[in-house]
């Protein structure tokens, strides 16, 4: 196996792609693009989708991994529900909550430490999710689809039913019903009590229900 050395930037990459496009595009006879030992010919996603080095990873946001002066482990797939990249060599890496480029790093390394290569040089191409919301239906004051701030993998239930305009007089708080599909199509049923930790803040630090992309919230009627 050949050891890796160092290519220019990411956005070097970018542009290195773009020149490759524009001359197939007014080529007289043109040919298949051929994959660079440096970048890809073609991502399978538009340049201006490409999260920036600080961007921090999400499950199912698209990878294209790839190993300089190593075409044959260039991988493209979805990070899992987990959080995780499966790679060559390496098996399952967790990347979640790392950004672009310390994810690179954190590979890079674990090339190195395995004895793979000496000197690897990592380059991933991330394209975001799009959708990343959380449902919150029932009795709150503005029942809706909310969306997860750039770059989050989550949020509190506390502060979730905070933007829809909190619970409704009727609200039968102690009992908010949770759904979650897990990474492997399991369906997954929480019951919170969000009235034990509103009591709890009010003593110190406490830790909210930490809701997840794609979560459907239910806030029932209390029995009157």
């Amino acid at each position: 196996m050949n050891d890796s050395i160092r290519i220019p930037t990411r956005a070097a990459a970018c542009i290195c792609i773009c020149g490759l496009l524009i001359g197939t595009a007014f080529a007289t006879d043109p040919e298949p693009p051929e994959s660079s030992a440096g970048g890809s010919a073609i991502l399978p996603f538009p340049l201006n989708t490409v999260a920036g080095d600080d961007y921090v990873l999400q499950p199912l946001d698209l990878v294209v991994f790839e190993l300089y002066n190593e075409p044959d482990v260039a991988t493209q797939q979805r990070i899992s529900g987990n959080g995780d990249l499966r790679l060559p060599m390496l098996g399952s890496v967790h990347l979640r909550g790392l950004s672009v480029r310390a994810s690179e790093q954190q590979i890079e390394s674990l090339y190195r430490t395995g004895g793979f290569y000496t000197h690897p040089q990592v380059t991933i191409y991330v394209c975001p999710h799009a959708e990343r919301t959380i449902s919150i239906l029932g009795q709150v004051n503005r029942p809706d689809r909310i969306g997860l701030p750039t770059g989050t993998d989550g949020m509190g239930l506390a502060q979730a039913v905070a933007m829809v305009g909190g619970l409704t007089r009727i609200a039968r708080s102690n009992a908010i019903q949770i759904s979650r599909m897990s990474a492997d199509g399991i369906d997954q049923r929480f019951v919170v009590n969000l009235d034990a930790y509103l009591t709890a803040v009010k003593s110190g630090p406490a830790n909210d229900f930490r809701l997840q992309a794609d979560d459907v919230i239910f806030v029932p009627e209390r029995s009157l």
